[in-house]
């Protein structure tokens, strides 16, 4: 959070070779929040001298997200600097802090890949800077070098089928991204000022000019017209924020330089911005003060909540709703539907949470329809919070739907948990073969496949399935299962499982609601050995990241014969 206006002063005072508009840009995003601004944030902090950075670490919990944010001038500083003097060293220690912006966050990764363009059109494109094209042409080139190897990297975390499933998720999430194509509104608006500004003689002043034209015009298409060009379009207004600092501080040296010649108005200057710039840190100082307090965790709903969970309801699923969904996994090691960040979810668990959200169409059927969705999913309770409760969200709209079926196990306020009856608390399950959902549902409220599958589960003529995890990668399951039977696993999908019945590899496969279905080939006792071992795509990402890694590193510790770095 510090970290990020002394690496854009670094970056402003390279590209620029200008000290007093670099102290004045890092000096600007330290104190300011251009982000206030607009009407929308500044009524949620209810205040104008506020530091919105720090507002959405402590109250969203941003901490990746800005962290992203601080490291973008470093990025940009040490593409300059390959682009001066292309060394490998200094290819390696770009690609490096490329790759922890891409770590970091899913906004760093789409903001330094079309920023790091950016940057190069301002640096490299006009004449007066770089007049001939095989040299722009090399550094194109060697930027998208830099961005695949800062990538290959870090793969093995967010390997491609990753980065797509969350690419698809993430367009409904907050508003609705899937009308992308109102990009090419953008696109040329971002090209005729690159064509207005190709004259400019200071790059840094242009690069600011694209840039915030760019990422401010995501932000403010939203805005003022509730237009989401990229998923979660509002909340690139970080970024947004760096760029107007720097665009407002090489936009207005040009008139301190005229001022320098006028004696009067360059000591009234500092004598009106030193106080100014104190009363704002005061500002920032009280708004801090009030923002961090202290509390007792151990009396919040979300920590309550989970701890009954976590000594009533050990092990098992749960669909933790309101606060609780986001602090659950801080308290509690149940697994749980949902957990607030669904972009990484399947379309059918976001149906389900959808459906039982809000009950849309539903009418009277609208408890049966979401508990039907919650045994689905192998979930054995459900937090509520009431209209009354000591959330801050209240995501269902019928909160009152539960009471009338499912017992109610714990309740302070208006905040309740519900036990949801399973025949069996574990996620895996001997069925029929046919009583799989063979194809995905419509909807919330195609619900016939549905309601045959957890009729299977319910059935107590079937046997039960025992399910124990060595770690996160590695389990096994004991049943007595017979040949016109499968074993269903309530767990998302995904070609890196791989498993054994009885030492014999068999197949996985997914289901119609995206888990895992076995088929074990058994006749009578079988022991299903179960593995995730990543599959091609990870071992492949896997081999890529060792091999780029210790080619970084050998880049960086091997010396020069040269002496360059």
């Amino acid at each position: 959070f510090r970290s990020g206006p002394v690496f854009l002063f670094l970056f402003a005072r390279k590209v620029s070779g200008l000290l007093a508009p670099s102290v004045a840009a890092a000096l600007a995003w330290t104190f300011f929040s251009p982000a206030f601004l607009v009407p929308q944030i500044r009524g949620e902090a209810n205040t104008f001298w506020a530091l919105h950075r720090l507002y959405t670490i402590v109250y969203y919990g941003e901490t990746p997200h800005n962290v992203a944010v601080s490291l973008l001038p470093l990025a940009w500083l040490l593409l300059a600097r390959y682009w001066e003097s292309s060394t490998p060293r200094r290819f390696a220690l770009a690609a490096i802090v490329i790759a922890a912006i891409m770590a970091s966050n899913a906004f760093g990764m789409a903001v330094i890949t079309s920023s790091a363009f950016l940057l190069w059109l301002a640096l490299l494109w006009p004449a007066l800077l770089c007049p001939e094209k095989a040299g722009r042409a090399k550094h194109f080139v060697s930027t998208c070098a830099i961005l695949l190897t800062a990538y290959l990297l870090i793969c093995r975390l967010l390997p491609p089928s990753l980065l797509r499933q969350a690419a698809i998720s993430s367009q409904t999430l907050e508003n609705d991204s899937r009308h992308g194509w109102w990009v090419l509104a953008l696109l040329p608006a971002v090209a005729l000022l690159w064509w207005a500004t190709r004259r400019l003689s200071d790059p840094i002043l242009r690069f600011s000019l694209l840039f915030t034209g760019f990422v401010g015009g995501v932000v403010a298409l939203w805005w003022i017209a509730g237009v989401a060009i990229l998923p979660v379009a509002h909340r690139y207004v970080l970024e947004a924020e760096a760029g107007v600092c720097l665009l407002a501080s090489f936009g207005l040296y040009p008139l301190w330089r005229r001022m320098r010649g006028m004696p009067l108005a360059f000591i009234a200057v500092p004598i009106i911005a030193i106080p100014l710039l104190g009363f704002v840190a005061f500002k920032d100082y009280r708004f801090a003060h009030q923002l961090i307090r202290p509390i007792n965790i151990t009396q919040t709903v979300a920590y309550r909540e989970s701890a009954w969970i976590r000594e009533h309801l050990p092990d098992q699923r749960v669909m933790a709703s309101g606060d609780t969904e986001f602090w659950f996994n801080l308290f509690a090691d149940n697994p749980q539907l949902a957990a607030g960040h669904e972009a990484g979810a399947n379309w059918v668990e976001r149906v389900a949470l959808y459906t039982i959200y809000s009950g849309q169409n539903a009418g009277d059927q609208d408890g049966p329809i979401s508990v039907l969705w919650l045994k689905a999913f192998g979930c054995g309770a459900i937090t509520v919070p009431g209209l009354a409760s000591r959330n801050e969200s209240h995501p269902l709209l019928h909160p009152e739907k539960f009471a009338r079926l499912l017992p109610l196990v714990w309740h302070e306020g208006d905040d309740f948990i519900y036990q949801v009856p399973l025949r069996s608390t574990s996620l895996a399950h001997v069925v029929p073969s046919d009583a799989l959902v063979a194809s995905r549902p419509v909807h919330g409220l195609d619900v016939v496949q549905l309601r045959r599958y957890v009729e299977a589960l319910e059935d107590p003529a079937l046997p039960l399935a025992d399910l124990r995890w060595q770690n996160p990668e590695q389990g096994s399951i004991s049943a007595k299962v017979a040949r016109d039977q499968v074993v269903s696993l309530q767990i998302g999908y995904d070609p890196g499982w791989r498993a054994k019945a009885n030492d014999r590899p068999v197949t996985v496969r997914s289901d119609g609601l995206g888990m895992i279905a076995i088929d074990p080939d058994c006749a009578g006792e079988c022991t299903i050995d179960l593995k995730f071992d990543g599959g091609i795509e990870r071992r492949i990402c896997f081999i890529l990241g060792i091999v780029v890694f210790l080619s970084l590193v050998a880049v960086i510790a091997v010396p020069m014969k040269n002496g360059s770095r």
